[in-house]
C-alpha cells in the first residue's frame, strides 16, 4: 500500500520539489496518523523542505494538498494543517481495490520489491554440555522470528546456531567422560541410555568445581585442551558423542518450540577453530596487529579507556591461545567469504553489546566488510534480562536458572486448565493440542510482545489471558473467525468480492493493507514486537467490525459476502502473522 501511495504521491509533487532544488526521494515520508481523524496517511515532507524553499512549511504543505487534490480517483479529501502536515484521506474503491488485488497473492504480497539479499542470522548458540535453561529462550525465538519474517520477505536466510562446542569447557567435560565412554564401550551398553544432557550437565559442574579447587586437575584440564586442539582422534570422537547426546535434547526443545534450527545450520566455534591462526595473520597483514605483554591486539581508537587511551581487543593471548573475539572473527570471514552474506545479525542479550561493537569495528578497519560493489552490513540485536514477579532475573525458588523444558510442560499445563475451563466441550484429544499450541504460544508471545530492549517480567496469568495482547487472545480471535464461516457454511472459493458500507469495514480493510508494511518496519528495525502489535491492533479492529457488522445474520448478500470475504482476509492474515512468530493458529479453542 505505501509503495503504491508512494508513486501516486511522486506523480504529483516530484516536478515541484525538483524546481525547489531537493530531491523528490528525500521528502515522501508517509506516515500514520495515530488519530484516524488526521487521515489515513500523512505527509511531512514540506517540514523538512522548507529551510531548502525558503517558504514557510504551511505554504508548502499547502501546495502538495492542493497537487494531490487533483487526483480524484485515489483520494477522498486532502487537507494541509499547521505545522506543515499534509493529511490524506483515501477513497474507500482505493481501499478494496487494492485490497482485493492484495489478496489474491498466496502472501498476501508481503514480499520486499528489491533485490534479494543473503543474510546470516546467528541465533540460540546453545552452549554443549548444558541444558537449555529460560535464559536461551529470548536469543532463540527472537532470531527465529526474525529469520521467518526476513525469508517471507524474500531474503535468502541462512540461519546460524553458533555452538560453544569448543574450549577448556568442553575439554573439562572430555576429561571426565571419558573414562565413562570407555566402560560404555566395554560393556557394550548404549550410550544414549547410559548418558544424557542431565548427566553431562552435572558432569561440568563437577568438573569445573573440580578445576577451581585442585590445580593439578585444571592442568589436566588444560592437556585434554591442547591434545583436542591437536586432533587427537579418540578425544574428537568422545567430543562428536558429547555433542550428540546435548544437542539430542535441544533439539527436542526446539521442536517443541517450533523453532526452525536443524542439525545442518550448526556453526559452532568448532566451525572456525582451523581458522583461527589465519584470521590473526590476516589482521596482522592490514598493519592493525600490536602486540602488548606478549598478547596480539588491535587497539580501536574509537573505544577509550577511563584513561583516554584505546581499548585493545585481543584476538592471540600471550600462550599462543585464541578467545572469544577470534573465534566472531574467524566466523565473520567464514560467512563474508565462503556464505557471500549481505547482511550478518547477532542475536545475543545485551551484556554483548561492547563485544560485538568491538569485533565488527576490528573487522571494518581491516576492509573484510567493504569490496568494490558493495559494504556488508554487520549487526547486532541485543535484549533485555526475563524477571521474576519479583522483578528479579528468573529463578527457581533454589536460586538456580529455570530450565526451559520445566517452562514449557508447566505452560502447557496451565494452557489445558483454561481450555478446559473455557471449551469443555471438545474432545481430549483436541483439548490436548489446543493446549500445546495455546501454552507454548503463550511463552514466546510474552517475550516477543516486547521491545526486545528491555527487561520484562514473565508472569503466566498474564501471558494466558484471552484478553488484552497476549498470543491466547490472537489465537482465540483467528479460532472465532474460523466458527464464522463453519456456521455460516461460507465457502471459502466465494468469489472475491469487496464493498466498504460502515467505518468498521473501513478500519479493518486499513488495517489489513499494512501488514507488509509491519514486516518491513521488522526486517529494517529488526524488531518482532512490531509485528506482534500489528497483529493486536488487527484482532481488535476485526473484534470491533464483528461488533458493529452483522455477518452470518447479514440479510444483503452482496453485503453479507463482502464481510465474509473481509473475515476470510483477516483470519489468512492472522494465521500468516502468528506462523510468521511461529505460534500455531488453532481452527478450534
Amino acid at each position: 500500500m505505501k509503495t503504491r501511495l508512494f508513486q501516486v504521491i511522486a506523480s504529483r509533487i516530484s516536478d515541484y520539489i525538483s524546481a525547489l532544488g531537493a530531491n523528490p526521494r528525500d521528502y515522501f515520508d508517509i506516515q500514520i496518523p495515530p488519530d484516524p481523524s488526521k487521515g489515513d496517511f500523512a505527509l511531512n515532507g514540506a517540514l523538512k523542505l522548507a529551510k531548502i524553499a525558503k517558504q514557510s512549511p504551511l505554504k508548502l504543505a499547502q501546495e502538495f494538498a492542493r497537487r494531490l487534490a487533483d487526483d480524484k480517483d485515489w483520494f477522498e479529501k486532502v487537507e494541509a494543517v499547521p505545522p506543515g502536515f499534509v493529511n490524506i484521506f483515501l477513497k474507500n474503491d482505493i481501499i478494496q481495490k487494492i485490497l482485493l488485488e492484495k489478496a489474491k497473492d498466496q502472501d498476501l504480497s508481503i514480499k520486499s520489491q528489491n533485490p534479494p539479499q543473503r543474510v546470516v542470522i546467528d541465533y540460540s548458540s546453545v552452549n554443549i554440555a548444558k541444558q537449555m535453561h529460560v535464559g536461551h529462550l529470548r536469543s532463540t525465538i527472537i532470531g527465529d522470528v526474525l529469520s521467518r519474517v526476513l525469508e517471507a520477505r524474500g531474503e535468502v536466510v541462512i540461519r546460524q546456531n553458533h555452538l560453544g562446542d569448543w574450549g577448556l569447557p568442553m575439554a573439562k567435560v572430555l576429561w571426565k567422560v571419558g573414562p565413562m565412554l570407555r566402560r560404555i564401550e566395554s560393556e557394550k551398553l548404549v550410550v544414549s541410555q547410559e548418558l544424557n544432557l542431565a548427566k553431562l550437565e552435572i558432569i561440568y559442574r563437577d568438573a569445573n568445581r573440580e578445576c577451581e579447587e585442585n590445580p593439578v586437575s585444571a592442568t589436566a584440564c588444560h592437556e585434554v585442551l591442547v591434545a583436542l586442539q591437536n586432533g587427537d582422534q579418540r578425544l574428537l570422537d568422545d567430543w562428536k558423542t558429547v555433542t550428540r547426546i546435548s544437542m539430542a535434547e535441544v533439539y527436542r526443545i526446539y521442536d517443541e518450540l517450533g523453532v526452525l534450527l536443524k542439525p545442518e545450520l550448526e556453526a559452532g566455534e568448532s566451525l572456525d577453530r582451523n581458522m583461527l591462526a589465519d584470521t590473526v595473520t590476516a589482521i596482522q597483514d592490514c598493519k592493525h596487529l600490536t602486540e602488548s605483554q606478549g598478547a596480539k591486539c588491535v587497539f580501536l581508537e574509537s573505544f577509550k579507556a577511563k584513561d583516554g587511551s584505546p581499548l585493545p581487543v585481543i584476538v592471540q593471548k600471550s600462550d599462543g591461545g585464541f578467545n572469544y573475539e577470534t573465534f566472531d572473527l574467524a566466523a565473520i570471514r567464514y560467512r563474508i567469504g565462503r556464505l557471500f552474506a549481505d547482511r550478518v545479525i547477532y542475536v545475543t542479550d545485551s551484556r554483548q553489546v561492547l563485544h560485538f561493537a568491538q569485533v565488527f569495528e576490528v573487522a571494518k578497519i581491516c576492509g573484510w566488510t567493504t569490496d568494490k560493489l558493495k559494504t556488508i552490513s554487520l549487526e547486532h540485536v541485543p535484549f533485555g534480562t526475563i524477571l521474576g514477579e519479583d522483578n528479579k532475573p528468573f529463578k527457581t525458588r533454589s536460586g538456580e536458572n529455570v530450565k526451559l523444558s520445566d517452562l514449557i510442560s508447566e505452560a502447557v499445563s496451565l494452557a489445558y486448565s483454561v481450555v478446559q475451563e473455557k471449551n469443555p466441550s471438545l474432545s481430549e484429544e483436541k483439548k490436548r493440542k489446543v493446549a500445546q499450541a495455546v501454552g507454548i504460544g503463550a511463552i514466546k508471545y510474552s517475550d516477543l510482545c516486547q521491545n526486545r530492549n528491555n527487561d520484562y517480567v514473565f508472569s503466566f496469568k498474564r501471558m494466558l489471558s484471552l484478553n488484552g495482547n497476549t498470543a491466547p487472545y490472537l489465537q482465540y480471535a483467528h479460532a472465532r473467525i474460523c466458527s464464522i464461516f463453519r456456521k455460516g457454511e461460507y465457502a471459502q472459493t466465494t468469489t472475491s468480492y469487496l464493498v466498504i458500507t460502515h467505518p468498521a469495514e473501513r478500519d479493518l480493510a486499513l488495517k489489513l493493507l499494512r501488514f507488509p508494511e509491519a514486516l518491513e518496519m521488522v526486517e529494517v528495525e529488526l524488531r518482532p514486537h512490531i509485528l506482534c502489535n500489528y497483529l493486536f491492533e488487527l484482532a481488535t479492529a476485526f473484534s470491533t467490525f464483528y461488533d458493529q457488522c452483522p455477518v452470518i445474520v447479514c440479510n444483503d448478500s452482496i453485503q453479507k459476502n463482502s464481510r465474509f470475504y473481509l473475515c476470510r482476509v483477516t483470519q489468512r492474515t492472522l494465521a500468516l502473522g502468528l506462523n510468521l512468530l511461529g505460534i500455531d493458529a488453532p481452527e478450534e479453542m
